[in-house]
């Protein structure tokens, strides 16, 4: 004869292997039947671009200093203006603004340190958001 307790061992698992598919069906992905989730491929290429847009921007960071740092600026507004995610698009600005900031307040000899300090740190920042192409 079977023993209860394995039985009940399995009528757990069961109970919780449907829970679980239960689960995975209600918090399931994208509706294909939505219209507004016809064109995944496109947003995924499109939040792509904004990645590597926002990686270039990053970048760029390593290359202000006291007489470029205007002209790094321009460049990285010029790219943040390409980037269509607004949490991305802020990042992007917000690298400006801290490029220019590291510049005018660090000793010309600690910023090249400085500013490899900030890429480091906004760099893990980014690959949280976006992998790294």
């Amino acid at each position: 004869m079977i023993d209860a307790r394995l039985v009940k061992l399995f009528a757990w698992v069961i109970g919780v292997l449907m829970l679980l598919w239960l689960l995975a069906e209600c918090l399931g992905g994208a509706d294909e039947a939505d219209p507004r989730n016809q064109d995944l491929d496109r947003d995924t290429e499109q939040y792509a671009a904004d990645c590597d847009r926002a990686w270039q921007a990053l970048d760029l960071v390593g290359e202000a200093d006291g007489a470029s740092v205007d002209a790094v600026v321009d460049q990285m507004a010029t790219l943040g203006n390409e980037i269509e995610d607004p949490a991305l698009k802020t990042l992007a600005a917000a690298y400006a603004t801290d490029a220019q900031d590291l510049v005018a307040a660090t000793d010309p000899d600690d910023l090249d340190e400085a500013l490899a300090r900030y890429q480091d740190a906004a760099a893990f920042s980014l690959a949280l958001r976006c992998p790294i192409t």
